[in-house]
Order: C-alpha cells, then structure tokens, then sequence
C-alpha cells in the first residue's frame, strides 16, 4: 500500500470546525431552486486581492452571508444543514467531528435533538462517524448579567448534550482581559463541559492566559506559540492540545508560507497537535485536504495518526465513543 493510499484511509477527525450556517443553507436552496450555490472561490479571489493578509483579512471571515440566516427556522432547512456539513466530513475520511455553534444557535429549543437527528443521518451511510456540538462564547465581559444568561442556557444543553465550549474575545491580536471568561469558564468546567479557546492565530498573545483558564484542555490555533519556548513549555506542561488549521493559517496569512508553517516545529516540542478546517466552505479545504498539507509540510503516516489519536483523546465527547474511535487507528 502506497503512502497516499494509508492516507486517504486513515481515520480522520476535526475539532475546530465552525457551522457555516448559511454557507449550507444556501448549498440546499440552491439544490432546491436549480441554481448553482455561492462562488465561494471567487469570493477568495476577491478577497485576497483587495484586503491585506494577517489581522484584516482574518476579520472579514463571515463576512459574506449568501442567504438569510431566517431560513434556519425551518426545522428540516437546520437538520438538513447540519447533515450536509457531518456528510462532507465523513466523506472526507472523518470518524469524528465537533462542530462549533453560535449561542442562539446551541440554546435554541430542541438544538441537541436535531443535531442527533443529522447525526443519524450521516451515520446510515457513514456508521463509523460521529459528532458532537459546542457552544461560542463571545463577549463574555461586556455585561456580566447577560453573560450569566447564556451560560445558564449553555449548562441547560449540557444535559441535553450539547459537550462543549469555546470563547472568542477581543482584542484577539493583543492581550484580552481574561477575568470574566475565567469566571464563566469555572461554571462550565462544573457542568462537565469541556472548554477551549482561540489564541494565538495572530500572534503570541493571549496564549498564556488561555492555558491558565480554569478547566481548558485545548486552544484554537495557537500556532504562534512556536515561535517562544516559554509557551511551548507551558502547553505541554498543562497538556493543552492545540487545533491547528492550515489552509486557514495560510490563506490569512496570519503566517508565513505554508512551507514555512512551524506545525513540525509543535509536534518535535511535544504539543499535542490535531487538524481542522475551521471554516471549510468559505477556505474551500476538507479534513483530508488537511491531512494531506500536514504530509506535504513532512509529516510521517505515523505522525498524521497521531494527530487523530490525540483529536479523539481531546475531544469532548464520552469515553464510550472515545473507546470506539479508537479502535479504529492502525495497530489497535
């Protein structure tokens, strides 16, 4: 068996994965009218030729909504979507896949028995898949009373399912005030919902702070870190995993070259590292296309394995399905 081969049959999984709500909403309708959906690809071409890479390009992400956000009130258009983005994964080789939802979104009646119900779906075709959903968290210090709300609202999915929480904040590229996210973050870990943050896309900043929030185990991004022992050390000293993106990276250009992307640098230093696609239909990328530029960067089968077994030893989700999962890796 050929390299490639091994590959592409390599168990695969995704835990920075965002839901692009209209992004597949609109890829249903336009199935539904007869028309072609969004060019998302000239939507890139576009971009990168008007808007400077780093922090101003990775600001317009999202910025581009193809239809209305009010069709997600068909109960069939939301089960149907978020089918179609587990469908893409599976089809991609994914075994596992967390997807990350806006709080309107995650807290939405009857949100967790709908997700299952995609979940199914995908799972008739594909049985080895599995997915799992989080929550954002975005603001959390800009009015304590509304924030208590929604976490009162995410610790309520929790018993319904939903398994995990992930916090964006502002500034991103320099350091944020942590203290109300620590605050919400100590009532998520009680709950049992696992918790992880964006850092360190833009640059080191704020790396620190989320590898000393109460109950994170893993930051988004964190790519940065490589480039200071200091934070190498502390991520593998609080056994942080980092979920790293990199056409993300690249297309941004929150980074060097993609050859230049110091992904081996992080897995040489001892950081556990899993992949992801972060905003896949707008990147125009899958979870084996990531897996084949992590190859392409020079990293072994071995290796690439490897970052599935940590995605599954990381990822919120039950011990059961963790003990299913991996049984499906090489050598179990």
């Amino acid at each position: 068996m050929t390299t490639s081969d091994a590959l592409a049959r390599l168990p695969k999984a995704d835990l920075h994965v965002h839901q692009e709500a209209t992004r597949y909403l609109d890829i249903i309708l336009a199935e539904r009218e007869g028309r072609d959906p969004y060019d998302w690809a000239a939507w890139r071409r576009r971009l990168a030729a008007e808007v400077p890479p780093g922090k101003e390009r990775l600001q317009q992400i999202g910025s581009m909504q193809p239809v209305s956000i009010d069709h997600d009130s068909d109960d069939e258009l939301f089960i149907g979507r978020f089918a179609a983005l587990m469908r893409d994964h599976a089809a991609a080789g994914a075994c596992y896949v967390e997807i990350r939802c806006g709080g309107e979104i995650a807290t939405r009646d009857g949100f967790m028995s709908m997700f299952r119900q995609a979940e199914r779906q995908v799972r008739a075709e594909y049985p080895r898949f599995h997915a799992e959903a989080m929550a954002i968290v975005i603001g959390a210090g800009q009015d304590r009373e509304r924030a208590d709300v929604f976490a009162d609202a995410c610790i309520r999915a929790a018993h319904e399912g939903l398994t995990g929480i992930d916090f964006l904040y502002s500034p991103y590229d320099s350091e944020a005030d942590w203290a109300p996210m620590y605050r919400l973050a100590e009532r998520f870990a009680a709950a049992g919902l696992g918790i992880t943050a964006h850092a360190g896309e833009l640059s080191t900043a704020n790396i620190a702070a989320a590898a000393n929030m109460p109950g994170l185990t893993r930051i988004g991004h964190g790519v940065h870190a490589a480039s200071d022992p200091e934070l190498l050390k502390l991520l593998v000293d609080r056994g942080v995993t980092l979920e790293c993106a990199l056409t993300c990276n690249e297309y941004f250009g929150v980074l060097p070259e993609l050859e230049e992307h110091p992904l081996l640098r992080l897995v040489e230093a001892g950081v556990a590292v899993t992949l992801g696609t972060d905003n896949p239909i707008q990147l125009g990328t899958t979870i084996e296309q990531e897996y084949t530029r992590a190859a392409e960067l020079g990293l072994s089968l071995d290796q690439l394995t490897g970052f599935t077994r940590n995605a599954i030893e990381a990822a919120f989700t039950s011990d059961g399905r963790k003990a299913t999962m991996l049984g499906y890796l090489p050598g179990n």
